[in-house]
């Protein structure tokens, strides 16, 4: 059969192929016909959406800035954040109204406005506060723990001092402070400028020798009134009612003042008094000298 000529036409959209896929170049890229790239957004539609997105960050920034300041208005300003309670712990010398008086806590203010810092800086100006912590309980209690030094002695420096148990002076003796405390005497006022450490080491050995006086069975027939500590670091006591002078010398005193206690006794029955017993003899410690009234 005679083939039939038919003339092809121009053609519109893309080219196919056979199974109606769409033609490609040799390198695989569709081939299309009368299509169009997508339109891009004009500067004015870029700029538009800057501005539309700035609007809103600035607007939540604006909305929190005034939560939070109508917040802070609220704790500041309402009568559920006052101060109802100071709650002081740890207070043995000082009273608690004494204590919240120091601090400047005022009932009724705002405990937000509170200067926990300040209060605790009035507090450790006090000579009987070694520390102080402060805290705030919602909605209305402020908590005050104090740590106090303990009195331990009384010592003669041209005025009369307290002392803690480590020696250190720590303030003048005032009238409701405790007196019911070891004297120690013998200590020149300048000692304390001139070598602080060392006089303080002298102190709290002289408190340590009190400790041990009054373990002794002779605190109970002749009670500790004095511990004096000489310039040559001779320890003399008085002890009793009578004030009977306990020569001791230099340590160790635990022999010694088992030595008094005999001596004591011998004397209580041969009903006599002594006037001072003198047991420093380091040479001949078995010898004790006794001067009686």
């Amino acid at each position: 059969m005679t083939p039939v000529n038919r003339r092809l036409g121009p053609t519109s959209g893309a080219a196919r192929r056979p199974d109606g896929a769409p033609a490609r170049s040799p390198d695989g890229v569709a081939l299309a016909g009368g299509s169009s790239s997508p339109a891009r957004p004009s500067l004015a539609g870029r700029l538009f959406e800057v501005v539309r997105t700035a609007a809103g960050v600035s607007l939540v920034i604006s909305a929190s800035l005034g939560l939070a300041w109508a917040a802070r208005r609220h704790v500041l300003t309402s009568p559920r954040f006052a101060i109802v309670t100071v709650d002081v712990t740890g207070n043995d010398r000082r009273s608690s109204d004494a204590i919240v008086a120091e601090c400047g806590l005022a009932i009724g203010a705002n405990i937000f406005e509170a200067d926990l810092d300040s209060a605790r800086e009035r507090l450790l100006h006090d000579p009987w506060m070694t520390d102080a912590v402060l805290a705030r309980r919602l909605p209305g209690t402020l908590l005050v723990h104090v740590t106090e030094r303990k009195a331990a002695a009384l010592v003669a420096l041209g005025d009369v001092f307290l002392a803690s148990a480590e020696g250190e002076p720590f303030k003048k003796l005032e009238l409701s402070d405790p007196i019911d405390l070891p004297l120690i005497t013998g200590i020149r006022p300048e000692a304390l400028g001139a070598d602080r450490e060392g006089t303080t080491r002298s102190i709290r050995r002289a408190i340590d020798l009190s400790a041990e006086y009054e373990q002794s069975p002779l605190s109970r027939r002749a009670p500790l009134q004095e511990v004096h500590l000489g310039a040559d670091g001779a320890t003399t006591l008085v002890v009793g009612h009578s004030a009977t002078e306990l020569v001791l010398g230099g340590p160790p005193f635990r022999r010694k003042l088992e030595q008094a206690s005999r001596v004591v006794g011998e004397i209580d029955r041969r009903g006599g008094r002594a006037e001072s017993i003198m047991l420093d003899n380091d040479a001949r410690p078995e010898r004790v000298v006794v001067r009686m009234r």
